[in-house]
């Protein structure tokens, strides 16, 4: 099955295009979709799709800017351009660029299922070739470790057993190791035979372990001495050292360690599934067996999620706004927790950051309009969330990005002082709060706290506490608690206390308004 993503600004037409065809009985799938090139190329670099379908007009960078920057990635790759009108020089600039065909929008089936009809064998083509391509180059140790790893069957070829013996690849165990190469930016690199070349110089002179090439990702074939740990940072360490050299970082990761030569495609399978979910590890160095996943995959309704983390994102909105910026970092990780358990994906979690970092500056910006000068950066600190390659690095990022918009707020004191009080009254009411303990945790006579407090608020302290309790107990009456329940839930000892106190607020007893509502 070939992988196909759609861009397009427009989510009808995205929609649209997934319903047009039976994809799969042409042998695609849709793997996802972007509504702009900035998402596009992030998930061209986490899918690596065999054909992307792309409207020319977009917010932003257009389409065509977008196929420049794709073809400098990979010159190889199948793209449909889409218009909503024929226009020769798109049409040329488009062709120009290597595009596959160029649509006219809506969309004609026939002409699209034609296409995939033939790209299908275009691509079985393509891969027969690439497959046999492999089976007739003389064989040597990195060539048979690839054999190895393509080749699908449980066993070992017959005519390849000679060829393990003559290369010395008989070893006690087996361990793949994979590097994924990245600019300073973050960006996939892609593979590079510069650097390919020098670890396999290394490699092959300490008689390391093999060095090769697959799809996106160098590889190594570790020998069973330098499976060992300590050896495992050297090696880390060298590798590193080599890909710096040339300007580029690295992401490592290594399989499990297998007993046989045929298993080796286990140990490729269990570095690669490391790899995909790389940034779900809180590992600086390689990630491997023993390294620990963040990510759990707990099944929580999305509803819940969301519930959930519009209470965490107000929370944050008044940890910015009072200034309590100690509490933001703490606020952020909890997300990440919420998102975690409810299975989100590397690419889910960096859009619902960005939409909670948006919406509170874009909230705080209204209320603070000193805080505007600071929007000019926000394109770029955008793209930053999504080249961070951990999830804890991505939430050290915006902890560090919130804490910058906060700390350019300029604050009254006395009114920080308030809304802090406030937000103690609305998270504690159910406690035996009282004006005394309060005035003393603020160091404030009573008096004066009590008269600032009518004076920002228009009620006494008293008054204002009932009034919170109140409200919270007519919303678990309208649930169907019972009035012990409730009385307790909201800070009353004495439910016949509460019946006279919620009589006096609302007109009418406790039973009745729930009878009622």
């Amino acid at each position: 099955m070939y992988s196909v993503l759609i861009v397009d600004d427009e989510q009808a037409i995205r929609d649209g295009l997934v319903a047009l065809l039976d994809w799969e009985s042409l042998g695609f799938q849709v793997i996802d979709s972007a509504a702009n090139a900035i998402e596009a190329k992030h998930k061209y670099e986490l899918y690596s799709p065999d054909l992307m379908i792309i409207d020319i007009r977009m917010p932003g960078r257009d389409g065509l800017e977008l196929v420049e920057e794709l073809r400098a990635l990979d010159p190889e790759m199948h793209i449909i351009i889409l218009s909503g009108y024929a226009d020769f020089h798109y049409a040329k600039r488009a062709l120009s660029l290597g595009v596959d065909t160029y649509l006219l929008k809506p969309v004609d089936e026939d002409e699209l299922q034609l296409y995939l009809e033939k790209l299908f064998i275009e691509l079985n083509a393509r891969n027969y070739n690439r497959k046999n391509h492999a089976a007739v180059k003389a064989w040597n140790r990195e060539m048979l470790v690839q054999s190895l790893l393509m080749d699908r069957s449980a066993q070992t070829p017959p005519n390849m057993e000679l060829t393990v013996v003559e290369t010395g690849l008989l070893w006690d165990s087996y361990q793949v190791v994979l590097i994924r190469l990245l600019l300073q930016d973050n960006a996939d690199y892609g593979p590079s035979t510069v650097v390919k070349a020098r670890l396999a110089k290394s490699f092959e002179e300490h008689d390391w372990g093999i060095v090769f090439l697959l799809d996106s990702y160098l590889g190594v074939l570790l020998q069973p001495s330098f499976q060992k740990e300590l050896v495992h940072k050297l090696m880390v360490q060298h590798i590193r050292q080599v890909v710096n050299e040339h300007e580029l970082e690295c992401i490592i990761t290594a399989g499990d360690m297998v007993n046989t030569l045929e298993d080796i495609p286990v140990s490729y399978q269990t570095a690669l599934a490391r790899m995909k979910e790389h940034f779900f590890y809180d590992e600086l160095g390689m990630i491997g067996p023993d390294s620990m996943k963040i990510k759990n995959g707990l099944t929580v309704s999305p509803e819940e999620i969301e519930n959930k983390l519009e209470s965490v994102v107000e929370r944050m909105f008044f940890s910015m706004d009072t200034g309590t910026n100690a509490l933001l970092f703490t606020l952020i990780l909890e997300a990440g927790e919420l998102m975690i358990s409810a299975d989100y994906s590397e690419m889910a979690v960096k859009s619902r950051y960005v939409r909670i970092v948006t919406y509170l500056l874009n909230k705080l910006s209204l209320q603070y309009k000193e805080l505007s000068p600071l929007h000019s950066n926000m394109d770029e600190q955008i793209e930053q969330i999504y080249k961070q390659t951990s999830l804890p690095q991505l939430q050290s990022y915006i902890s560090t990005l919130l804490e910058y918009y906060a700390k350019g707020i300029t604050r009254d004191d006395m009114e920080v002082f308030l809304k802090r009080m406030l937000d103690l009254i609305h998270r504690h009411y159910n406690k035996n709060l009282k004006l005394d303990t309060l005035a003393d945790v603020f160091s404030y006579s009573s008096a004066y706290l009590g008269k600032l407090f009518k004076n920002s608020t228009g009620y006494s302290f008293n008054s204002y506490l009932d009034k919170v309790r109140m409200e919270k107990a007519k919303e678990l009456l309208t649930k169907g608690y019972k009035i012990q329940q409730v009385a307790n839930e909201v800070g009353f000892s004495d439910v016949d206390y509460f019946r006279e106190k919620f009589k006096k607020f609302e007109g009418v007893s406790p039973s009745d308004y729930r009878r009622n509502n």
